[in-house]
């Protein structure tokens, strides 16, 4: 069996109602005519009337065939229509001749190709259909297309009607066991239908060709849609290569959303200080974000100018385009939550090592932006991690308390505001906990972009829009370990520093597997000027649970950066997890953030706050849970900065530092001041475990909107 899979509803997508159509104009036409109804119209709504009652019966426990409950209707329908007496107005002869022809149905226009289409490009075609086995597979073989009877299956068999969830599951689960867990295809016609079964677990096609409007607000984003069958065909090849091709090789999209920090780009965010690339250099930086130019501002701050190395950043797309380019804006350590659970895997000291190192950013930050003069909006603050579960909030309480009762130091400083007082405090409606701590909020792009504009005026090379495509040992001959292939040619170099996070497997391959692309969602609030709410100050996390989490950030102009969203997707894995692409915006994550103030918090009901703009942005999870620094285990003169699992901005500025020191003056990871967790080993690398979806519910029934 292929491990390619495309399930198709089948009467409405591939089978055509223009038979019953037909047959109502032939025996009733003049008389509806008569009356002002357009036989096609009685047919739709007779159809669409069928579909719901048939899915209500199913879903109160009386399983119904749908050609029964279509043929019942009939009277009820004209009805409906207007027609005062229904039975004088049609002949039981009437509705016999309309369900012969409902039994003589058609395939549609392009069906064929489009099958056709699919089993050329490898997949295996399904039918899943809510008629009977013996007309359904009539339809095909009247159209000439084969399709094996255990490859055709129905609602009926089971005796549960679409859009049931679980009528879907057997053949799902099925599908997925028996092709080593790849999600297969669900096509059809009916919106309602491909989103019903997206939520099962497949992935969605839609064709217009039925309903014409696709009412994307209603029911989210497919992965592939088109106005034709053959079209539709084409798009989930397309897909599935491009699925397949993403999987083996994640590299920067050309055309991804933009961001509220980037909207404006500031000078060096499209640049090439040189024409053509140098030959060769001393460093070559991969990465033009947060960790590449803080990388190259402390081996230029470790140098005196004699001894400078050349050094060349290239950079895939723009600068910061990547994920600090699209982040929540948030300058926030972690001394008591995740270090938890670090505590409990690797030791209190081991644990308290990191909440130090993090804690230190957020003041040792402030005084850089002051000293450097940075307009990048940094603000110090408290933090307000609000809880709106008793439950979970006691859970996370107390792995605080017994932190702080082993000695962690620096979970001390965490704050905690019990419910009496959490609502009041936080503003939140339904807080039932918060724990308080100092925290920051920047403008991450141009912090960014003040670091990579400095370096450039100390003379490094930066070239935007050259993407890495390979890395390889040089010729034995040459005075370079190693030789950095571009679109724009090839240069060699003495050390390759990797500061590609999300997308450092495509480059660094044994990352594959241990730093995963995540896609994440993020936006901007604007609250119109005339508005009167309560002034926000600290930076805040609305927690429900251990998965599910909002964080956001009050900005200067008034306006709100959040982000979060994951009840709205985290049921979809195939749309964020090992995803690289942040070209598209997952429609349920956009309209999650429309009215989130006023959802949430106190005082902003009549704000008529709304969502200016949503984006998305891929962040590199490291499959254990901590970063990746230091030297490539094996790899002479590479080292890596990369595998942050979304929480890089506490952490980079400084583990930039320490891998600095062991580029420019030798220094073993040990003598850095580095957390000894970070070290990026070959043990680490050899570890097959992956939590990162150890928390992920395999169900989410409805997104919190």
């Amino acid at each position: 069996m292929s491990s390619k899979n495309v399930v198709f509803d089948v009467v409405g997508t591939l089978v055509s109602y223009d038979r019953v159509f037909a047959g109502i104009d032939t025996r009733l036409g003049s008389r509806l005519t008569a009356e002002g109804i357009k036989p096609w119209l009685l047919g739709y709504t007779w159809i669409e009337c069928a579909e719901r009652e048939y899915t209500y019966l199913s879903m109160s426990g009386k399983y119904v065939p749908f050609a029964d409950v279509f043929r019942a209707l009939f009277y009820r329908m004209l009805w409906m229509a207007g027609i005062q007496e229904p039975r004088a107005f049609a002949t039981s002869d009437d509705l016999e001749y309309i369900m012969e022809e409902y039994k003589k149905l058609e395939m549609r226009p392009g069906a064929k190709e489009c099958i056709q289409k699919l089993r050329d490009a490898g997949f295996t075609v399904w039918g899943f259909t809510a008629g009977d086995l013996v007309r359904v597979g009539g339809y095909f073989a009247h159209a000439g297309i084969e399709l094996a009877a255990e490859n055709l299956l129905s609602c009926d068999s089971q005796g549960l009607g679409k859009p049931d969830p679980a009528a879907y599951k057997p053949l799902l689960d099925r599908l997925i066991a028996e092709n080593d867990g790849k999600k297969p295809w669900f096509a059809a016609a009916h919106m309602w239908d491909v989103s019903a079964a997206r939520r099962a677990g497949f992935k969605g096609a839609y064709c217009t060709i039925w309903e014409k409007e696709p009412l994307h607000e209603l029911f989210g984003d497919m992965d592939a849609i088109d106005d034709t069958l053959p079209g539709m065909a084409d798009k989930i090849i397309a897909a599935q290569s491009a699925e397949n091709i993403n999987m083996a090789k994640h590299t920067p999209v050309p055309n991804g959303t933009t961001s509220f920090w980037r909207d404006s780009p500031l000078p060096f965010d499209n640049h090439q200080s040189t024409e053509h690339l140098p030959e060769t250099c001393d460093i070559v930086v991969i990465g033009a974000g947060y960790a590449g130019a803080s990388i190259v501002h402390h081996i230029l701050n470790q140098t005196d100018a004699a001894s400078k190395p050349s050094i060349v950043i290239l950079e895939a797309r723009q600068a910061c385009s990547g994920a600090t380019g699209r982040n929540g804006g948030h300058m926030k350590p972690d001394s008591y939550n995740g270090i938890s659970r670090l505590a409990a895997e690797y030791g209190v000291d081991a644990a308290a090592e990191v909440a130090a190192f993090e804690n230190k950013h957020v003041h040792f930050l402030k005084d850089f932006v002051d000293k450097e003069g940075i307009d990048c909006d940094y603000v110090v603050t408290k933090a307000l991690d609000v809880h709106l579960s008793e439950t979970h909030c006691n859970k996370v309480k107390d792995g605080r308390d017994r932190l702080v009762a082993s000695g962690c130091r620096p979970t001390r400083d965490v704050g905690y505001i019990d419910t009496n007082e959490a609502e009041e405090k936080s503003g939140v409606k339904g807080a039932v906990g918060c724990f308080t701590y100092d925290a920051g909020h920047l403008w991450p792009y141009k912090f960014v972009l003040h670091l990579l504009n400095k370096a450039v005026t100390h003379g490094v090379n930066l070239q935007t829009n050259t993407p890495v495509s390979q890395i390889s040992a040089s010729a034995a001959s040459s005075p370079c370990r190693w030789t950095v292939e571009t679109p724009r040619g090839p240069l060699t170099t003495k050390d390759v520093i990797f500061a590609t996070n999300a997308y450092t497997s495509a480059l660094a391959h044994q990352y594959k597997n241990k730093i995963i692309p995540v896609r994440g969602t993020c936006s901007r609030i604007v609250v119109p000027k005339e508005a009167s709410v309560p002034r926000l100050t600290n930076t805040y996390t609305l927690r429900w649970n251990s998965w599910d989490y909002d964080y956001l950030i009050p900005r200067d102009d008034g306006s709100i950066v959040v982000g979060g969203a994951r009840s709205a997707f985290i049921h979809d894995l195939d749309n964020w997890y090992n995803v690289s692409d942040d070209s598209r915006v997952l429609q349920p994550a956009a309209r999650y953030f429309d009215g989130y103030m006023q959802r949430n918090f106190k005082g902003w009901e009549n704000s008529n706050a709304y969502t200016d703009r949503v984006w998305t942005g891929i962040m590199g999870y490291s499959s254990d849970g901590l970063p990746h620094i230091g030297k490539v285990p094996g790899r002479e003169g590479q080292y890596i900065i990369a595998g942050f699992t979304g929480h890089g901005m506490p952490e980079i500025f400084l583990a930039a530092e320490g891998v600095a020191k062991m580029v420019v003056k030798g220094v073993e990871f040990e003598r850095t001041g580095l957390p000894r967790l970070f070290e990026s080993t070959q043990s680490r690398l050899d570890d097959s475990r992956n939590s990162i979806l150890d928390n992920v519910p395999m169900v989410v029934l409805e997104p919190r909107l």
